[in-house]
């Protein structure tokens, strides 16, 4: 019988990464963390999957199967309610993701913010769904937690008090993204505020999994 050789797996996904920019970045010493991890580690380039929508490549991550076999086709799909569309979700997924098959197989497994991954699946283990972390447009009272956003169910309260609501991402904390952020007319232009918003949304995921 094999050996084990970890007892824990991380998986990270950084969607829409790409070497060309991260190279430069690396060797201006800009990515400290991230160049030990390749240090200590291996890296490479894998061919992409057409057409290159983030949910059809994440779903054929997380199941092996190209998209005409897993049913996940674009960012939106039906919904069966309206006449409308609405953000694509987990329900169209035709076949098993790794966490279901760790499921059936006794082992546990958290999965944080994949896409798609809402309504929140019932694994051994934790799941927050990619609608956990999602910055309310306009303005609004209450950042109220969607429905089926955690599983289980019991945890939606406590975890949803570690969402970053974007009101709280500073001048300060957008310099390192953006150094002349000052110069940016945000009348005009609102690429301040997608990154800001894009922080915030990271910072949530983050603080969501590193408390499971």
């Amino acid at each position: 019988m094999s050996k084990r050789l970890a007892k824990k797996v991380l998986v990270i996904g950084w969607d829409a990464a790409d070497w060309k920019v991260i190279n430069p970045l690396l060797e201006q010493g800009k990515l400290p963390a991230f160049k030990k991890l390749i240090e200590n580690g291996c890296m490479g380039n894998i061919a992409t999957l057409d057409p290159p929508l983030s949910p059809v490549l994440w779903t054929s991550i997380g199941t092996g199967k190209t998209a005409d076999k897993h049913g996940i086709l674009n960012f939106v799909e039906p919904d069966p309610d309206t006449a409308d569309v609405r953000p694509v979700s987990v329900t169209s997924r035709k076949v098993k993701a790794i966490w279901n098959i760790l499921t059936q197989q006794g082992m546990k497994t958290h999965l944080v913010g994949w896409w798609p991954s809402h309504p929140a699946e019932p694994i051994n283990g934790v799941c927050v769904s990619n609608f956990f972390q999602k910055q309310p447009k306009g303005d609004y009272k209450e950042w109220i937690l969607p429905p089926g956003a955690v599983h289980p169910p019991e945890l939606a309260n406590e975890l949803k008090e570690w969402r970053v609501p974007i009101q709280e991402i500073t001048a300060q904390m957008l310099l390192p993204f953006v150094p002349n952020a000052a110069k940016v007319d945000q009348e005009k232009d609102k690429s301040l505020h997608n990154i800001a918003s894009g922080i915030a949304e990271a910072t949530s995921t983050h603080a969501a999994a590193t408390w499971i």
